[in-house]
Parts: C-alpha cells; structure tokens; sequence
C-alpha cells in the first residue's frame, strides 16, 4: 500500500487509463496535433481519475501475475483502438467527400496543410472538415464521445472485453457508409460538372475553333464553388444524420465489445 492506495486500485487505473489514453490520441478533435501531447496526456488521467471512482466491479489480475497483466493492458490498448479508429470514420467521410468534389474542380493539386492530421489535405476537403468540426460541437459530439468512452466500461468491464467475428461486420458497416455519405454530399457538385462537362463536350464539337480546356477550367472552379455556396444546408442536414448513425454504430461496438 502506498499512501492509502493499494496496488489492485493502482493496477485499475493502469488498466483504464490505458483504455481513455488510446482513446484520446485517436478521438476526432481530441487527437488534433494542434494540441500539446502533455494536454492529451493530462486530460487522459484526468478521465481516468474520474471514472476509477465511478467502476462498481472490476475483476483484474494481481501485481505478481506479470503475463496477465500484459495481456489485460493490451485488451485496453485493443478496445481503446477500436472505438478511436471507428470515430475517425466520421471525418474521414468528410474528408473523401472533399476529395471527390476537388477532383471534379481541378483543385486536385492544391494542397494545404490539415491542421487536425498535419497531413496534405485539398482545400475543399479542409472547408468541409472545418465546418464539420462546427456543427460536431454544436451538437456536442464530444461530450458524446467522452460519455460512450465511459459507458464502454459498463457494457466492457477491465480485461473482459471480447473481439468477436460481429465487430467486424459493424466495422464494414461503418466503413460501407462512409462511401455512401460522401457520395451524399458530393452529389450536387459532381453531377454539375458532369453535365458542364458533357456540355463543353457537345460545343467542341459545333465550335472547333473554341478551346474548351482554356474555358472549362475557370468554369468548372466558378460553378462548383457557386454549387458548394448553394449546397451548404444540404451538407448540414447529411452530417447531422450521418452523426446519429454514427453514435447507434458506436454504441453498437461498445455493446458488442461486453463479455
């Protein structure tokens, strides 16, 4: 025992804050390299300080069984993962979304530098992640994160968690729906340049003489940036329901998780 504290109560918090700490470093927002590793690291045992007191049975090995203690972090780590990585899924449709429609624009190689991943991103796909991260917090995205983390140790209580052939059917789920949602919110400005395209097409060739690339390239910036302006509300109303299908297949995970 050392200061009040035995070592089964020690060996809780290892266990949860292994659980939160991943979780943290992978959550949407909570994961931004913008944040200092220090702050992610204090909010993570700040977490686990709180949900230690709040863990009305916890079955886990003892300090002298190393090997089960391995094993029972490495369980934490595992489910920590999986909740993170099935989170990022939410942006990272945001994200092709935008892809898609810079591809369609010609600003496939105008990068800039992603300030949640620190990696290349469109310009477009940064406008929508940006505005993404705008209405996730106004409908208190993160709270539910933080409170779907702590339920996970209800329905998953400390090294019992089991990963089971039906976590990678809701994992293909979710990433099927990725796809789909994206294509939701590129739809209005793929389909306008489409048809600018094949209209470019059809003039080219009643007017030879005229040079398509040399008038399709500034019309294909204008109309799409006129179309994303005009779709905007439409792209709130896909995230919001992406958002509630996001948080049923969360909490689908975390009850597929229980023992």
């Amino acid at each position: 025992m050392l200061f009040g504290i035995t070592e089964q109560e020690i060996m809780v918090f290892i266990l949860v804050l292994a659980r939160v700490g991943t979780a943290v470093a992978l959550f949407p927002i909570f994961s931004s390299m913008n944040i200092p590793v220090l702050a992610k690291v204090g909010t993570s045992v700040f977490l686990s300080l709180l949900i230690v007191p709040l863990l009305t049975s916890s079955v886990v090995p003892t300090v002298a069984n190393t090997n089960a203690i391995l094993l029972s972090i490495g369980k934490e780590v595992a489910v920590g993962l999986i909740l993170g990585f099935l989170s990022s899924f939410l942006f990272a449709t945001i994200e092709l979304a935008g892809q898609l429609i810079a591809i369609q624009m010609g600003f496939a190689m105008a990068n800039v530098l992603d300030p949640l991943t620190q990696n290349q991103s469109t310009v477009i796909s940064q406008f929508y992640t940006l505005l993404a991260i705008m209405i996730f917090m106004a409908m208190d995205g993160h709270h539910f994160l933080l409170s779907g983390l702590y339920q996970s140790f209800s329905a998953a209580p400390l090294a019992s968690a089991r990963f089971t052939a039906e976590l990678s059917k809701v994992n293909m789920k979710m990433m099927s729906s990725l796809f789909i949602s994206a294509s939701k919110i590129g739809a209005p400005v793929i389909v306008a340049l489409l048809i600018t395209s094949i209209a470019l097409g059809l003039v080219s060739r009643a007017v030879p003489q005229m040079n398509v690339f040399f008038v399709g390239i500034p019309l294909n910036i204008g109309l799409g940036l006129a179309v994303i302006a005009y779709s905007l509300p439409l792209f709130s109303v896909v995230f919001r329901e992406m958002f509630v299908q996001f948080k049923t297949d969360f909490l689908t995970v975390v009850r597929v998780l229980a023992p």
